[in-house]
């Protein structure tokens, strides 16, 4: 995952140096995430594995800023505030001192993301265009468990590929984008701060479709 982000980053350096930027764009949108979140805990002392695995969805505000480059690229950055993840609980009786409800939350904050519109042609009359992205996201923990003990937040780093089509709408220097987009992220990986630690491994998958309203300068 970080030799991807490397490379994609030395890409868009040498995009910039490449080609000279036509313009400037800011903006709205609203995504709608379907979250996948599968993962494993490890329980202390009786060293049970419990698995499992949760969907769920969003809808979320993000706001963000691009420069139009030469032949079409678009260089761009999205911010977005939190994303909920949902939650799962589960109700344990056992006779290894883990009996007790555990519920499972977090979220996702202070998502900021580095993308670049690569242009592969028109449908319909429209441009349509692949996406190549890196987000940057903290996980946030936010469970109850019976034990009293917490998991700590984790920075991640995810790779976003996706497609879509945009175009100019009737309002002066006023445009529309419309993507679908997947990201995966990096395996959030942590032991709790009990004094028999229990551990928990999970993979968080994202797919949105995102519907954004910008502004050229």
């Amino acid at each position: 995952m970080k030799k991807i982000i490397a490379i994609f980053l030395s890409l868009t350096f040498l995009s910039i140096q490449a080609v000279k930027a036509e313009g400037f764009g800011m903006g709205i949108s609203g995504a709608v995430h379907m979250f996948d979140v599968s993962g494993t805990e490890t329980t202390r002392q009786s060293s049970e594995k419990n698995s499992g695995s949760h969907d769920d969805q969003a809808i979320v505000p993000e706001i963000f800023v691009e420069t139009f480059m030469d032949g079409g690229l678009t260089l761009g950055l999205a911010y977005i505030p939190t994303r909920e993840m949902g939650s799962k609980s589960r109700t344990d009786s056992n006779s290894a001192g883990d009996s007790g409800t555990y519920k499972a939350e977090a979220e996702l904050d202070n998502v900021i993301q580095i993308y670049a519109d690569i242009p592969v042609g028109s449908f319909g009359g429209r441009d349509v265009y692949g996406k190549v992205g890196i987000q940057h996201a903290t996980i946030s923990t936010l469970e109850s468990l019976n034990s009293g003990s917490t998991y700590p937040d984790e920075d991640v780093l995810g790779l976003t590929l996706g497609l879509g089509t945009k175009g100019d709408l009737p309002a002066a220097n006023a445009y529309y984008k419309a993507e679908l987009t997947y990201t995966n992220f990096e395996d959030y990986e942590a032991e709790s701060s009990s004094t028999l630690p229990n551990k928990v491994e999970a993979e968080l998958e994202d797919i949105a479709a995102r519907f954004s309203i910008g502004y050229k300068f």
